[in-house]
């Protein structure tokens, strides 16, 4: 659910032309929230490892998809601009 509301905010900002450095703020962010999510649903048999693999992979998602659904509204947001003038 972190990743879907993320991607759409990531459109959102995207849409309002803002900087490209925003998707990768959104990536962090959800990172930090997965990492205390998942805290305590992997301290058992994984260890640190699995933790640190499932959170890296999921960090690398987040990032792709947020940088996808970002230029997505980004375009959107230039066609707009664009039909205005």
């Amino acid at each position: 659910m972190l990743i879907v509301m993320g991607a759409v905010v990531s459109a959102y900002f995207g849409y309002k032309l803002t900087g490209w450095w925003v998707p990768a703020a959104l990536a962090a962010a959800t990172l930090a929230l997965q990492a205390v999510s998942y805290q305590g649903v992997l301290s058992g048999g994984g260890g640190v490892s699995g933790f640190v693999q499932i959170l890296a992979l999921s960090g690398l998602m987040s990032l792709l998809m947020y940088y996808a659904t970002f230029s997505m509204g980004r375009s959107w947001g230039l066609r707009r601009q664009r039909k205005r003038r």
